[in-house]
């Protein structure tokens, strides 16, 4: 009788682990079957990837510094009292500022040394060019030419170089101005340099690529 009982307990054992078995497998058949069906929902991924965002550092900031003006005449020793009480150290420079650049060999001393100096120029092959005559602190420079922009001034200035042109100069022509420049200032400064506004209503604030300000003062 027990061994009858036994071999039950193995016969239903063996009926429920078939039973087991062939549900597995069609559950498995299943997922395989879909996966044939919609290869394109299957997605590789890539061990330690990332977004490229969440590597993108952020750019240096360039360096910052403010221009302020133009100040002219006798304003521009008050204004660099006013700038002076600031304590900027090496923080601060300047810079003139025309409305156009003169290429000219400076003021000789006399009408016979200007005559002179013109008969020299004209030895050398330069006819574009005259004597100053008005009085005034120009009076006998030999004018070569006035230009647009301080780049254009310069490359002409270049050209007569090789001629033998060796005194000649360039500067600022016409209504000349003082600008200055100031070096990181952070935002206190920035505020205390507005403020200057009541005593210089012409000068004006902005701010400037620190390497371009440097430029403009060679």
């Amino acid at each position: 009788m027990r061994t009858l009982f036994l071999l039950f307990l193995l016969a239903n054992a063996a009926t429920f682990a078939y039973i087991h078995y062939v549900e597995g497998r069609s559950a498995a058949d299943s997922q395989i079957a879909l996966l044939q069906i919609s290869p394109e929902k299957v997605k590789l991924v890539k061990a330690g990837a990332v977004s490229p965002a969440a590597n993108r550092e952020k750019p240096p900031l360039s360096a910052v510094c403010v221009e302020w003006g133009p100040v002219t005449g006798d304003d521009v020793a008050r204004a660099g009292a006013a700038l002076a009480k600031l304590d900027l150290g090496n923080r601060l420079s300047q810079r003139e500022s025309g409305d156009s650049f003169w290429v000219h060999i400076p003021p000789l001393r006399s009408r016979a040394d200007a005559d002179r100096k013109a008969n020299e120029v004209r030895g050398m092959g330069i006819s574009d060019f005259f004597v100053v005559q008005e009085p005034g602190p120009a009076q006998f420079a030999i004018s070569l030419g006035v230009f647009k922009t301080e780049e254009a001034a310069n490359n002409y200035l270049a050209q007569l170089r090789p001629k033998g042109i060796r005194s000649a100069i360039v500067a600022p022509y016409g209504a000349a101005a003082t600008m200055f420049q100031i070096r990181e200032p952070g935002d206190a400064l920035t505020m205390k340099l507005a403020e200057l506004k009541a005593e210089f209503p012409a000068a004006a604030l902005k701010a400037v690529n620190c390497a371009e300000a440097q430029s403009a003062n060679k």
